[in-house]
C-alpha cells in the first residue's frame, strides 16, 4: 500500500468516526478524502463542499477513469457514510451485479442482459429448463415470490406427488386435501420439525425455510414482535413494517443506515397480530390510491410498505396504526395476548 492510501485512509477514518462540523479545507485534504472514497480530482478542489467539479476514478478499467464526472465533496462524504464509494460508474455496476445475483437465486434465471433496475424485464436464460424468456422477469415479481420462467416457472410444472416430494425433502408435509397449483402459490401443510401449521411457496425453497415459527432468527408469527414507523426525507417517505422484538433484532439499524429515521414503535406479544396491523393498514393505502414510493424510479427492501409524505403526515399513518391496532385488541378474545 503506497503513502497517499495509507493517509487517505486515515484521514477518512477519522473524518468518519467524528461527529462534528468540519473546519475549511483546501485541495490537498480534498484529495485526501477523494482518494479514500475512490476517485481522484480533475479540476483543483474549488474551496466549498456544495459546488461541483470533475472526478474521475482510481481505477483504470474502470468507465469513470477514463470519463471524468462531476461531483460534491458533500455527496462523496454522505455516500462514504454509508460505506458507498464515491464513483457512480462503480456503485452502478455493484448495483446491477447485485441484482444479477439475486435474480439467479431467487428466480434461477441468468440474465442475459445487465439487470438495469427492478422494474424492468430481464432477458435470461432459465436453469431449469434452459429456454430463452424473452423479454423475461422482473426482479420485483421475483421477490414477491412469482415464478421467474415464462415457459415453466409460475405454472404447474411438476405432477402433484413430484412437488409433494419437493415439499417433503424442503422441511413441510403439504395437506393432503390441497392439490399442488403452482410455484408461485400457498401451499398449506405443516412443518416437519415441530408440527407447526405453515404455508409457504416452493419457490422459497431457495432462499428460505418452509415454517416461519420454526425460524432461528427473524420474525415469528407466535412471539413477541415490533411494528415500526421510519420515514425517510429525501424520497418523502413513511414506511411501516414488523421484525421481531429481541435484543438480536437488527432491522431498524439497518434502517437508520440505509437514511430512515424511526418515528414510532408499537409492541405486540404475538407477530401475527402485528401482521395483521401491517398488511391492514398498506391495504387500505392501495385501495385509496396511495402508491408505494419508489427511489429515483428504483425499487429497495420494504418499498411495498411505504406512503408518500405528501400523501399523508407521520402523525397520521400512526393514528391509523393505532386505530387499526385497536380494533384487533378489541377482537380478541379475553386472555389472548396481544
Amino acid at each position: 500500500m503506497d503513502v497517499d492510501s495509507t493517509a487517505a485512509e486515515t484521514v477518512g477514518a477519522l473524518w468518519h468516526a467524528a461527529d462534528v462540523s468540519r473546519p475549511p479545507i483546501d485541495h490537498v485534504a480534498a484529495a485526501l478524502e477523494l482518494r479514500a472514497s475512490g476517485v481522484e480530482t480533475v479540476d483543483p478542489y474549488p474551496g466549498r463542499t456544495s459546488i461541483p467539479f470533475r472526478v474521475r476514478c482510481l481505477k483504470p478499467e474502470c468507465a469513470g477513469h477514463s470519463d471524468p464526472f462531476p461531483t460534491y465533496l458533500s455527496s462523496v462524504r454522505a455516500l462514504a457514510k454509508k460505506g458507498n464509494v464515491a464513483c457512480l460508474h462503480c456503485r452502478k455496476r455493484e448495483r446491477a451485479n447485485n441484482r444479477r445475483a439475486e435474480m439467479i437465486k431467487l428466480g434461477r434465471v441468468l440474465p442475459t442482459v445487465e439487470v438495469v433496475d427492478v422494474k424492468t424485464a430481464i432477458r435470461s436464460w432459465c436453469l431449469r429448463c434452459w429456454q430463452v424468456c424473452d423479454p423475461g422477469p422482473r426482479l420485483d415479481n421475483l421477490r414477491n415470490g412469482q415464478g421467474g420462467c415464462e415457459h415453466c416457472g409460475g405454472r404447474k410444472r411438476f405432477s402433484d406427488e413430484a412437488a409433494r416430494q419437493l415439499a417433503r425433502e424442503w422441511g413441510y408435509v403439504p395437506d393432503a386435501n390441497v392439490h399442488y397449483t403452482n410455484d408461485a402459490t400457498k401451499w398449506p401443510g405443516r412443518c416437519i420439525e415441530a408440527g407447526h401449521p405453515c404455508e409457504p411457496v416452493l419457490n422459497s425453497r431457495f432462499r428460505s425455510g418452509p415454517c416461519e415459527t420454526c425460524a432461528e432468527h427473524g420474525f415469528k408469527p407466535d412471539r413477541p414482535a415490533l411494528l415500526y414507523l421510519v420515514t425517510r426525507l429525501d424520497i418523502a417517505a413513511a414506511k411501516i413494517g414488523i421484525c421481531e422484538d429481541s435484543l438480536k433484532n437488527s432491522r431498524l439499524y439497518e434502517h437508520n443506515r440505509n437514511g430512515w429515521t424511526k418515528i414510532e414503535v408499537m409492541r405486540f406479544q404475538l407477530g401475527v397480530h402485528a401482521r395483521t396491523v401491517e398488511n391492514t393498514v398498506v391495504r387500505s393505502w392501495r385501495a385509496r390510491g396511495l402508491l408505494p414510493v419508489l427511489n429515483n424510479g428504483l425499487g429497495y427492501d420494504g418499498y411495498t410498505e411505504t406512503v408518500s409524505l405528501k400523501s399523508l403526515t407521520a402523525a397520521e399513518v400512526w393514528s391509523q396504526v393505532s386505530a387499526v391496532a385497536d380494533q384487533i385488541r378489541a377482537a380478541a378474545q379475553p386472555g389472548q395476548r396481544m
